[in-house]
């Protein structure tokens, strides 16, 4: 729907948020986990610390969806889950930087990637993009790419918008991502693909299926934050 001067108000409301974020996180002047006045970084130094060191424990959790090996940086809890938040929902664009900044630490069981791997994201329907006033996914890929030393691009079309997942089943999930993406391109290299947070898999899946279709043999899942299991 657009107003009588032709302007969209979703896209209104997404650049209203923008500048809400600018208010209230001001880029530089506060700390976005605890909100406290912070010397011109993203974070201070005593939520870096816990970023970096906090969950240790369950950090780097490798598992499997589709046959296809999947990772996942941190538990979707804390800080990681925060700056998850921060990014999605809150057009925090500097929260990126610090999830994928975490590849510095990884460990020496995570793979190298061949120099010709291509990362890619889940594409997110058009009209949430335009709400949110960034692409959430887009962002963590090339921040992943940057930090690797890879290529980035879109390997994947989003056929149709579907509803939120974040309140839906395995089965619900499912039923609202099928026949919901296809692949953008022929594929004969290998292939990392990345997102926000891993709950049941479902969207991973659905893109490996598109991946698959596209000829992709050699894939790969990173995901900021791994979701607990129910």
């Amino acid at each position: 729907m657009e107003h009588a001067d032709g302007k969209n108000p979703r896209a209104w409301w997404g650049h209203l948020r923008e500048w809400a974020v600018q208010v209230l996180f001001p880029e530089g002047a506060v700390c976005l986990g605890c909100g406290k006045v912070s010397d011109g970084e993203a974070l201070c130094p005593a939520c870096r610390a816990e970023l970096k060191n906090g969950e240790m424990l369950d950090s780097w959790e490798r598992e499997e969806i589709a046959g296809v090996p999947a990772w996942s940086i941190r538990p979707h809890r804390g800080l990681a889950r925060t700056l998850v938040l921060r990014l999605k929902h809150g057009a925090e664009r500097r929260a990126a930087a610090e999830l994928t900044g975490l590849l510095r630490d990884r460990p020496e069981v995570f793979p190298a990637f061949p120099a010709e791997t291509v990362v890619t994201w889940v594409p997110m329907p058009k009209n949430r993009r335009r709400e949110r006033a960034v692409d959430h996914g887009r962002l963590l890929a090339e921040g992943v790419a940057a930090e690797l030393g890879l290529s980035c691009r879109a390997l994947i079309i989003r056929r149709k918008s579907a509803p939120p997942q974040a309140r839906l089943n395995r089965a619900g999930r499912e039923r609202n991502l099928q026949n919901t993406f296809a692949p953008g391109e022929k594929i004969t290299f290998p292939v990392l693909l990345v997102d926000d947070v891993l709950t049941t898999g479902t969207t991973a899946r659905r893109c490996i299926e598109a991946l698959r279709a596209a000829g992709a043999k050699e894939m790969t899942v990173l995901t900021m934050t791994r979701a607990a299991r129910t």
